[in-house]
């Protein structure tokens, strides 16, 4: 039975040889009619085409719903104490990548990676139904402020943030989150053709890219008014819990790996000459943004405020000028004041120099922690697409 099977298939084998032998000796001597020629060359070249339209669909696609962009900053740093020996560096400040995916018009993604640590900064989906409610998922800036939210790259300051915003949204030892992002569910939307902007966010209150530590959570809540485009008030709010990862000699209320109450508010303002978009270089304008902020961690109290502006004066060039006040416990008058002023040109579009000279002046109390009265010379180079 065996070797009868194996007979009747090499017999159909050899058939269907021959049969397809035939037909292109047909095809090639011309002795088919013209239709049988056509459909012949149709059947050969229908998967190349279909092929080759399927790479391009899927390459228009893809390029219709991915947008990459990216940024690097780099300077010069010079230090000098009062008392004790200068230092300076050349140093990398940032290098972004982030690539955006419009999924769907609903469904948008969005990823941020940090190179010079190497790590992911922020990772989030949306659910975008309208204009008026959105959800985000992931991890992202915090919206506590008005400054935390915005990129480095249009900020005035090479710092770049001031003291309040800095200390109290995530680089206080105890929280030790220098980066401002927390991981959490957030809910915003602009109302009153876009004159009011609202958030709300349940957040971890924690490190960057871990689990909560004390399984409670921290609740921010933001609101923004535009009476007109280039004007606007902010005032932002957060009630819950932090997980303390080190000691801090600013606050000795809390002690390592402790739940402490981690209470923050701030009221703000930001005018602009004229309504910008993204191209920096073009829509250069006149700029004053203050703002005031505050906190309990524990039971240590904290308090912030800065003003910050940019005026163009030349072509691409501005000058800046920052006066940042902070006292980081209220109580044992731990006060610094930095006093920056500079000059930035804008190359193209975001790519601008900048050069600043600043002068912090401390408390005795900061000074014992932070060291005496500091001068510092900053520059930096930011290249961004």
């Amino acid at each position: 039975m065996k070797k009868t099977l194996t007979l009747i298939a090499a017999i159909i084998f050899a058939a269907t040889m021959a049969k397809a032998e035939t037909q292109t000796s047909e095809l090639n001597s011309g002795n088919t009619d013209q239709a049988m020629l056509e459909e012949h060359n149709t059947l050969v070249s229908a998967p190349a085409e279909s092929s080759e339209k399927d790479a391009k669909y899927w390459a228009n696609a893809l390029a219709s719903r991915l947008k990459v962009t990216g940024y690097a900053q780099a300077g010069y740093t010079a230090t000098m104490p009062k008392e004790g020996d200068n230092k300076n560096t050349f140093d990398m400040k940032r290098v972004i990548l982030m690539v955006g995916a419009e999924i769907t018009p609903q469904f948008y993604a969005f990823f941020m990676h940090e190179f010079k640590n190497n790590a992911m900064q922020e990772y989030y989906m949306e659910y975008r139904p309208c204009k008026a409610f959105n959800l985000r998922f992931g991890q992202s800036k915090i919206e506590l402020s008005m400054e935390n939210p915005m990129s480095p790259t249009v900020l005035e300051s090479i710092t770049p943030m001031s003291q309040g915003v800095f200390w109290l949204c995530g680089a206080d030892p105890l929280m030790n989150n220098a980066c401002g992002r927390d991981l959490g569910l957030m809910a915003y939307g602009d109302l009153f053709n876009n004159k009011l902007r609202y958030v709300v966010e349940i957040l971890n209150g924690g490190q960057i890219n871990t689990a909560d530590k004390n399984n409670q959570k921290n609740v921010v809540a933001k609101l923004e008014y535009k009476p007109v485009p280039n004007f606007r008030v902010s005032a932002s709010g957060q009630k819950g819990y932090g997980y303390s990862v080190n000691t801090s000699a600013y606050n000795t209320t809390v002690g390592k790996n402790e739940t402490y109450r981690q209470d923050r508010y701030s009221f703000g303002m930001e005018w602009k000459s004229k309504v910008t978009g993204t191209d920096y270089h073009k829509n250069r304008c006149a700029m004053v943004r203050s703002e005031l902020i505050g906190g309990k961690d524990g039971g240590c109290k904290s308090f912030g405020a800065y003003v910050s502006s940019a005026i163009p004066v030349y072509k691409g060039l501005d000058i800046v000028a920052m006066a940042d006040y902070m006292n980081y416990n209220t109580d044992a008058g731990m006060k610094k004041t930095n006093l920056m002023a500079g000059v930035q040109y804008w190359i193209f579009k975001k790519c601008r120099l900048q050069a600043q000279y600043s002068y912090s002046v401390k408390s005795d109390a900061m000074k014992a922690v932070e060291g005496d009265n500091l001068s510092t010379v900053l520059t930096q180079l930011q290249v961004a697409f």
